[in-house]
């Protein structure tokens, strides 16, 4: 059974967990991930509403390859996913997991850490912290030799564009972390181990841009090229508007909203809302003013709704935009 595809379940209402394995054969086929995710889905159909974190299953290289696919099945049977880096994956194969699946419901809020073969459900009080002390939270409590992927103030508010976030730096949007919360859970913590022998070839690990344990490739250079939104900095900016942008940035960052999302919220409601936002322009100030409103406990609804996105915007007030039309005809 060491060879094949093993994977964690987790029952949150009985706080009990098992062992579920993968044929080595299904598991190659579809190269884990996605397409694993999708099969294995549709194998378990008795499992109702699971939040799956399945890994590559090209376990055979001396060096597995780290990203990992997040997939959700909502209660409307809708299928929804995402993928990440960073060294959750890694620290989940130290364990000797492959996949880890959460189902039903925790009755209270909830932590979950896993080391090895014990998993632990921290019943906790719901807490509001910011992205970096939330990761900070979890180092002190759980030790520095672990990897974490949890929620923040945005999604405890419901912003359908809250970033579920990875050990402070990473983070993807999609709603995840909205599903994470429907579980009651607020965050999940795999601790480094030992049960399976992972090298990393010498040439690798004197890669400079290699950031994270099990990466091949390191990615430097796609951390410092973002998409374009309203909040990259331009070849214009002095040195005063740089810094104003960063703590603009910094601020959205700690409340765990997706960037890029919110720029297309922004920008749409300048175009075609703004008898409602009153939006000045998109320059530096008024991005201060947006962002410290976005934030704000007593948030006004409108918004609320640009925390939904773009999206929500153009359903809720019927408009279409242009290059839709054009698809159609």
């Amino acid at each position: 059974m060491k060879d094949n595809y093993k994977i964690l379940l987790v029952d949150l209402c009985k706080k009990k967990t098992k062992i579920q394995y993968i044929d080595k054969k299904i598991s190659d086929f579809y190269l884990g991930g996605f397409g694993l995710s999708l099969w294995w889905l549709n194998e378990n159909k008795d499992i109702e509403n699971p939040f799956i974190v399945f890994s590559s299953s090209l376990i055979d290289f001396k060096n597995p390859i780290n990203k990992f696919m997040l997939m959700v099945k909502n209660k409307e049977n809708k299928i929804k996913s995402a993928s990440m880096g960073g060294n959750f994956s890694y620290f989940l194969k130290s364990s000797s997991y492959y996949g880890l699946v959460l189902y039903e419901k925790s009755e209270k809020p909830c932590e979950i850490f896993i080391d090895g073969d014990k998993v632990l459900f921290n019943e906790i009080e719901e807490m509001e912290n910011s992205n970096s002390l939330k990761n900070k939270y979890l180092k002190e409590k759980y030790g520095e030799d672990t990897s974490s992927i949890y929620i923040t103030e945005s999604a405890l508010r419901g912003d359908y564009l809250s970033r579920l976030i990875e050990d402070e730096y990473r983070g993807c949007s999609k709603n995840m972390g909205n599903f994470l919360l429907e579980k009651n859970v607020f965050s999940i913590t795999i601790k480094k181990n030992n049960l399976r022998e992972i090298k990393t070839p010498t040439i690798f690990e004197k890669n400079e841009n290699r950031i994270c344990k099990s990466c091949l490739l390191g990615c430097y250079s796609k951390k410092i090229s973002k998409k374009e939104s309203i909040f990259s900095v331009k070849e214009s900016f002095s040195d005063d508007e740089i810094n104003k942008l960063e703590r603009i940035k910094n601020r959205l960052d700690e409340y765990g909203i997706d960037q890029f999302g919110l720029s297309n919220a922004i920008e749409f409601s300048y175009k075609n809302l703004n008898s409602i936002y009153n939006f000045k322009n998109l320059g530096l100030d008024e991005l201060e003013k947006i962002s410290k409103d976005l934030v704000d406990k007593n948030r006004k609804k409108i918004y609320t709704d640009l925390a939904n996105g773009e999206k929500y915007l153009e359903k809720k007030y019927g408009i279409e935009i242009e290059k839709k039309k054009k698809k159609k005809k």
